[in-house]
């Protein structure tokens, strides 16, 4: 956000619509109808940044937007990466060209091709055309610069496009870096974490609601122990479920489950937690679907670094849900997961328990959560073997 000033004259945080961001696309757009010399140093501008992300920064995302730029139909990304590399490495030096591109490469290359560019004559307001949206790929019409050196490399010409099956295996290849991805974020005020993870599985059904119950998580090496519970006949605690074995994995039940997760650093365990989690586990068969709700009941006790003290997580709620894919291709993925998870690790307040940990713990591993826990759990979630 920028801090300007209103049309009233008062101070203000909020972007006017001038100066809200443009998605990426209908900013390309927008250079190529630049009037007169204005489009070549822009056109230089988000040739470097593009290029400077996919090469050096090996952001594959940015592929499309970059060929949408030059104005080049790209049949392979891999292949688009290469030629790229391979057009800026011609210019340089023999002795310089084993090492990796920098971005001062890039800059030097799109520039020193914008140096070497006769100034255009700027047209008139009269001869200038009418700004309308342009259709992809119309634009380039020279061919110089990044763009003549990527079809010298790629064998293409502005006549001769990818192929209709190119552009099908393109499309299929960029589709990952469209999709989703798994994200781990932090509230800054609560430090409560949120871990959001998409996945697709191709296990059948019945094998994925048998390994998505959560009585069938461990013993396993995150969950050494795991098993559904029910309140002692006083409630004040809990006990194993004398039913729960023979009861069938994958199918509904509601209740509460003790689970004992363990992260370890090689051999060495680092931290432990002893909780108890409302489960609510639906299954529908008909639908294929699978929903589980979970929250945590509460914490038993933790250990960290082999120091045990009471408590340790004073939030864990989240779901897993699952959905087929329509249509899945033959051998692909056949359903669709999500797995979202909240926690935050309680802090000591004080240290009138013996043993404790030291004062300030819960916040050293809620200020490490979206990291360990996002990777641990995209571990789990990604593995899903059949």
């Amino acid at each position: 956000m920028f801090l300007h000033t209103d049309p009233r004259g008062e101070a203000s945080l909020a972007l006017p619509p001038e100066m809200q961001p443009l998605p990426l696309s209908k900013a390309i757009d927008l250079i190529h109808q630049l009037p007169g010399g204005r489009t070549e140093e822009a056109l230089a501008s988000a040739q470097f940044k593009l290029a400077s992300a996919v090469v050096v920064e090996q952001r594959d995302e940015f592929i499309p937007h970059l060929a949408h730029l030059l104005g080049i139909e790209v049949g392979n990304p891999t292949a688009f990466r290469r030629a790229l590399i391979a057009s800026i490495r011609d210019t340089m030096p023999g002795e310089l060209q084993v090492r990796p591109l920098s971005h001062d490469d890039i800059r030097n290359f799109v520039y020193r091709d914008l140096a070497n560019t006769a100034p255009t004559e700027t047209p008139s307001p009269a001869e200038q055309a009418p700004v309308v949206p342009l259709i992809y790929p119309t634009y380039p019409t020279r061919e110089k610069g990044l763009r003549k050196a990527l079809l010298r490399v790629m064998g293409l010409t502005a006549e001769a496009p990818a192929p209709p099956e190119a552009q099908a295996r393109f499309a299929v290849e960029a589709a990952p870096l469209l999709a989703r991805k798994p994200e781990s974020t932090v509230d800054l005020n609560t430090l409560v974490t949120t871990v959001d993870i998409p996945s697709e599985s191709r296990c059948d059904f019945g094998v994925l609601a048998r390994t998505l119950d959560p009585r069938s998580w461990g013993p396993s090496p995150f969950w050494p122990e795991c098993f559904q519970v029910q309140p002692t006949p006083d409630n004040r605690a809990f006990e194993p479920l004398p039913t729960a074995l023979e009861t069938l994995r994958g199918t509904d039940w509601h209740g509460v489950l003790f689970e004992h997760v363990e992260w370890n650093w090689n051999t060495f365990r680092v931290a432990s937690f002893r909780n108890f989690l409302n489960i609510d586990y639906v299954v529908k068969e008909p639908e294929q679907t699978i929903d589980m709700r979970f929250s945590l009941f509460s914490c038993e006790g933790s250990e960290l670094f082999v120091v045990s003290f009471d408590r340790g997580i004073d939030v864990d709620v989240g779901f897993q849900t699952v959905a087929p894919i329509p249509n899945p291709l033959p051998g692909g993925a056949r359903f669709r997961l999500q797995t979202v998870k909240n926690i935050r690790y309680s802090d000591l307040l004080d240290r009138r328990t013996p043993s404790l940990a030291p004062p300030g713990s819960g916040q050293i591993l809620s200020h490490l959560a979206p990291v360990v826990v996002g990777l641990w759990m995209n571990e789990l979630v990604k593995k899903l073997y059949c």
